[in-house]
């Protein structure tokens, strides 16, 4: 059971995760605070799911794993390719930042709080992680509009 959340903790619960050939690029380390937690004002913690984040050359995954208790043992994974994300935005704060992820195409919309002190380079880490989807998203080419359809003859 680990005592505390490690670089070589965060490396154990990404690696499985990984394609052959992917390389990580950059990982923070958050909470996601669902809104009824804050119904529960002095017991809303009990209610957050902790998430490590981390962007590899393919694509993002966030790994929720359990806290102390568990050993910040693994629990679902979510991976979206940076084709699929519409929209990455990385909120302003000088403790805690949000990190926003939405995906129109998975159905996939995150909101993962990231504190400055929770892990080194935590802030450095989400503000690669949104340079690193605007990279891939003027790499990647023009789509044309899902309501317009190609001309006949085609």
């Amino acid at each position: 059971m680990a005592f505390s959340f490690s670089e070589q903790h965060a490396m154990s619960l990404l690696m499985p995760n990984l394609g052959p050939n992917e390389r990580i690029l950059y990982r923070a380390r958050g909470v996601e605070k669902p809104w009824y937690s804050r119904i529960f004002s002095r017991f809303g913690a009990f209610f957050w799911r902790n998430y490590l984040v981390a962007a590899t050359d393919q694509r993002l995954l966030f790994v929720q794993h359990g806290g102390l208790l568990s050993g910040f043992a693994a629990k679902k994974v979510d991976a979206l390719g940076w084709h699929e994300i519409d929209r990455t935005q990385l909120g302003w704060g000088v403790f805690n930042k949000d990190l926003a992820v939405q995906s129109q195409a998975r159905g996939f919309k995150k909101t993962v709080v990231l504190g400055r002190f929770v892990m080194k380079d935590n802030f450095n880490a989400a503000e690669g992680m949104v340079h690193t989807w605007n990279q891939a998203k003027t790499a990647l080419p023009a789509t044309a509009p899902s309501h317009v359809l190609p001309r006949a003859g085609y």
